[in-house]
């Protein structure tokens, strides 16, 4: 029997205030008052800071001195081509470094995510987009997980800290999510053979062409391409 633990206040106000910014009930470029918070949750206002300073460390929200917290704006183009161009530095060259032997058994844990993926029926609301948004993630974590390499893994978990990527699918839908698991299913199969060169172009093409897919905005598109064709 695991032992029972208390859940912090802290806690508490991070995961409310979390929710509230993934599902957008909190509009993009909101000041969030610590004030305000702390009288709607019924809390003191010292877990409330703590709680937004840690989401600001995340980059869940923005803090400026002398003005406080804000939700982040939504991304814009060229937001959208520097998050693209990050994860490929980081994911490719993870799988390009990874020392010793593939771990067979990470591939298969990121196989069975992909199956859910796949299979999944996710909707067009912020809870299903969000569980989405978790499985494709954990997915990608896994690949990273082949270096053995914990910082890797963090500056890889930092990239999924800020929600405003996902929330392109609200009340749209996971566009492609059938391609999506075809193309993670073809890194894993590169991976299988040993193929680690393949599975890095496999794995840039997919970043690459999944921002493109998935923004609505003409100009990511057209830099994406152009990031496309920097040679491997």
């Amino acid at each position: 029997m695991r032992p029972v633990r208390a859940v912090s206040l802290v806690d508490q106000v991070y995961a409310a205030v979390h929710r509230e910014v993934a599902n957008g009930d909190i509009p993009p470029g909101t000041s969030v008052n610590i004030a305000d918070l702390a009288r709607r949750l019924d809390v003191s206002a010292t877990p409330v800071r703590e709680a937004l300073a840690r989401l600001a460390a995340e980059g869940l929200l923005l803090f400026e001195g002398n003005i406080g917290y804000r939700t982040p704006p939504l991304p814009n183009a060229a937001d959208y081509v520097d998050w693209a161009v990050a994860r490929v530095v980081v994911e490719c060259n993870a799988l390009k470094y990874v020392l010793g032997p593939l771990d067979t058994r990470v591939l298969d844990e990121a196989a069975a995510l992909n199956d859910a993926i796949a299979n999944a029926t996710f909707g067009t609301d912020a809870a299903g987009i969000r569980r989405f948004s978790e499985l494709n993630w954990q997915f990608h974590a896994k690949l990273i997980e082949l270096a053995r390499n914990p910082l890797l893994a963090e500056i890889h978990a930092r990239l999924n800290a800020a929600p405003q990527f996902s929330r392109i699918f609200l009340k749209r839908g996971i566009l492609h999510q059938s391609r999506v698991a075809a193309e993670h299913r073809t890194i894993l199969a590169r991976l299988r053979r040993n193929d680690r060169a393949a599975a890095v172009t496999a794995l840039r093409a997919h970043i690459l062409h999944s921002l493109e897919r998935d923004s609505r905005l003409s100009d990511v598109a057209v830099s994406l391409r152009r990031i496309e064709e920097i040679p491997a």
